[in-house]
C-alpha cells in the first residue's frame, strides 16, 4: 500500500534510505486480520532514516471518506513545502455552518494524477524515440520494493530493520545459494549486505576431505 509513498521520500530526501521502523492495524474490514503479513493491515505507519538526520514520516490508510487523499510536506530548517489534494475547482464555501471547498477532492487516481501520467508516458516513449536514460530506472523500482519488504519485516518483528538484511536474506538465503550479484554496484551501499557473499559459500567439500585425509596419513606416520 505504501510502496510508492516510500519510493517518493527516497525522491523527496535526495538520498538513499538507511533502516526503516513499520507498524500496522485493522480498523476498516476486520475480515483481513486473517490475511498473512501487511495484508491484514488497512492502516499503517512508516519511519524511515536517512543520511545526515533526515527522517520521513508516512501514514497510510485504505479508507478515506473525504476523497483520494494524498498529501505531502516538508520541514526544513529554512522553511516547508506543503503539496495538496487536487480538486475540481478551487471554489470554497463560507458559511456559519461549514467552511472548506466546494467540491471533494478527485477520488480516482487516473483523475488525481492525470497530468503525472501523460507526462510519464511522454518521457518514456522520448527514452524509446531517442535511445536515451528514462527518467527512473530499474534501481530506483528495485529499492522501493526492497523498502516495502523491509517495513513488512520491521512490522511483523517489531523493530528496525536495515535494508541490506533484505538483500542479504532474498540473495543470500543460504550458504550454498548465494548469488554475489547482491555485492554488486546495482545495489545502494546501505543495501549491500555487511558481508561479502563469497564468505557465505561453504568450502569445498573434496578439498575438506583431502585435507583430513592428508592429515590422518601425517599422524600415523610420525605420531
Amino acid at each position: 500500500m505504501a510502496v510508492h509513498d516510500l519510493d517518493m521520500s527516497r525522491f523527496l530526501a535526495g538520498n538513499d534510505p538507511i533502516d526503516i521502523l513499520a507498524i500496522g492495524s485493522c480498523h476498516i474490514d476486520k475480515s483481513i486480520e486473517e490475511l498473512d503479513g501487511s495484508e491484514k493491515f488497512d492502516t499503517a505507519s512508516c519511519m524511515v532514516r536517512y543520511p545526515n538526520g533526515v527522517q520521513a514520516v508516512i501514514d497510510v490508510c485504505r479508507q478515506s471518506s473525504f476523497g483520494y487523499d494524498q498529501r505531502a510536506e516538508v520541514l526544513g530548517t529554512q522553511g516547508m513545502i506543503q503539496t495538496d489534494n487536487v480538486y475540481p475547482n478551487t471554489a470554497k464555501i463560507y458559511k456559519p455552518n461549514f467552511t472548506g471547498n466546494a467540491d471533494m477532492p478527485y477520488d480516482f487516481f487516473l483523475s488525481r494524477y492525470n497530468e503525472a501520467y501523460v507526462a510519464e508516458t511522454i518521457a518514456f516513449c522520448e527514452s524509446l524515440v531517442n535511445d536515451t536514460p528514462v527518467p527512473c530506472t530499474g534501481e530506483d523500482g528495485l529499492v522501493a520494493l526492497i523498502m516495502a519488504v523491509a517495513a513488512d519485516k520491521s512490522a511483523a518483528e517489531n523493530r528496525w530493520v536495515s535494508f541490506r538484511e533484505i538483500v542479504e536474506m532474498v540473495y543470500c538465503d543460504s550458504p550454498t545459494q548465494c548469488s554475489l550479484l547482491a555485492q554488486s554496484d546495482l545495489f545502494p551501499e546501505g543495501f549491500r549486505p555487511a558481508s561479502n557473499a563469497r564468505d557465505l559459500l561453504l568450502p569445498n567439500v573434496d578439498q575438506q576431505k583431502a585435507g583430513i585425509r592428508i592429515k590422518n596419513v601425517w599422524e600415523r606416520v610420525f605420531g
